[in-house]
């Protein structure tokens, strides 16, 4: 009886072994991962339209400054379950804040926080896209001042910000 348990125990093993190993289609070279990325946004960091590097500091924390037309940037994103540098899905959290000063006047604060999903593709590109509640601070009125705006400044709101993303990978 041991040895039908010990043969069984065994075969087990190596079969497992077996299906352990990739098969000649499937291989993927794993290189370094991609800690760093240019992206492209639209809202976000990088104020309505803009630009922004990231760091991937550790396997679940990224750190992100922008720039765009109106405004810069800055923000942390947390990947709760992790991410899979090579490609997958992996959905995020952080905080995100922009200061945007606009050509007609006005300035104002955008802080929030983002629930999105990630989409890291093999081939150093990714896709992002998010929505949060955001708190929003306008420190001046847009345009031409009358005294009755300007009384009304600073204000605050709270409402819905967000973020797509195209990101470069090196």
């Amino acid at each position: 009886m041991k040895n039908i348990i010990c043969i069984l125990f065994l075969f087990s093993l190596v079969s497992n072994q077996s299906f352990a190993e990739e098969s000649e289609g499937c291989y993927r070279p794993l290189g370094p991962p991609l800690k760093n990325s240019f992206s492209f946004n639209i809202l976000g960091t990088g104020s309505y339209i803009g630009f922004s590097y990231e760091r991937l500091i550790k396997q679940r924390l990224n750190l992100e400054v922008g720039f765009g037309l109106v405004g810069v940037g800055a923000g942390v994103t947390i990947y709760p379950f992790g991410i899979d540098p090579y490609g997958g899905i992996s959905p995020y959290i952080g905080i995100k804040t922009t200061f945007n000063t606009m050509g007609s006047g006005g300035e104002k604060n955008m802080t929030y926080i983002p629930i999105g999903i990630t989409y890291f593709t093999d081939k150093k590109m990714a896709f992002g896209i998010d929505f949060g509640p955001s708190y929003q601070t306008n420190f001046s009125p847009f345009g031409k001042v009358t005294e009755e705006t300007a009384a009304t400044f600073p204000n605050a709101q709270i409402s819905i910000y967000g973020n797509l993303k195209i990101s470069y990978r090196f």
